[in-house]
């Protein structure tokens, strides 16, 4: 069974420990590899904390920080019976929005049943994971694109490039450049090495009034929603 990451603080009711739960929380959710939500998570723990010393019928509140499965869950006991209101002040007061921020950002908050403690859970946001890949064009000498891909690695960049030459060397009506720009090109050797080393590569092709350029480079690319009809869509990065 999988335990949560926990911290439990018991401390007196004094305004500084607002600052103080504040700092230990943020150590924390770094240690646990949960850090996109430290400003999130700090600031809802500000709100129930701060809204605890001010209303807090105990000396001392006790205050706690799980994570579990890509939740964050706060709880703040005070010793208060209960329940915490939303408040919705005027735009010219200073003060009553604690509980209206708290409703905000958490994705679910409540109290117990006799309302001394107080929580909020928030759910992690799933860090956005790249791939390393090759951008790769295919250009005529005025730089207008002719063809763009994006490959996985040099060997289906290279192999992309070779099919797509032959495609152009058809359109221009000269299928047989495709073979001579193929030989000029020694095997396409240099291209794969420097791609292997992460590495740009250009390979400009010229034959009588025909030019054209190749280009590859390294790049990440980003995961985005998918395009309608379920067909995946990326983004790339260099």
């Amino acid at each position: 069974m999988d335990l949560p990451d926990r911290v439990v603080v018991s401390c007196t009711r004094t305004p500084e420990r607002v600052a103080q739960i504040r700092r230990i929380s943020a150590a924390h959710l770094r240690l646990w590899g949960v850090s996109d939500c430290i400003e999130t998570a700090t600031l809802l723990i500000s709100e129930l904390v701060t809204n605890a010393i001010r209303y807090g019928e105990r000396d001392d509140i006790s205050f706690s920080l799980y994570h579990l499965k890509g939740e964050v869950r706060v709880d703040v006991d005070d010793g208060t019976p209960g329940r915490p209101r939303v408040k919705r002040p005027a735009f010219d007061k200073e003060t009553g929005r604690g509980m209206l921020i708290v409703d905000t950002l958490a994705d679910e908050w409540g109290t117990s049943d006799d309302g001394s403690r107080t929580w909020a859970t928030m759910t992690v946001p799933t860090p956005m994971r790249t791939t390393p890949g090759f951008w790769c064009e295919w250009r005529g000498a005025d730089g207008e694109r002719l063809a763009a891909c994006a490959s996985a690695g040099p060997t289906s960049a290279i192999n992309w490039a070779r099919t797509q030459m032959r495609v152009i060397a058809s359109t221009i009506g000269e299928p047989l450049l495709a073979d001579l720009w193929d030989w000029l090109s020694d095997g396409w050797r240099d291209a794969a090495a420097a791609l292997e080393r992460g590495e740009d590569f250009t390979l400009p092709l010229v034959a009588g009034p025909h030019a054209f350029v190749w280009h590859a480079r390294p790049v990440r690319f980003l995961p985005m929603a998918a395009l309608e009809g379920g067909e995946p869509a990326c983004s790339a990065t260099g």
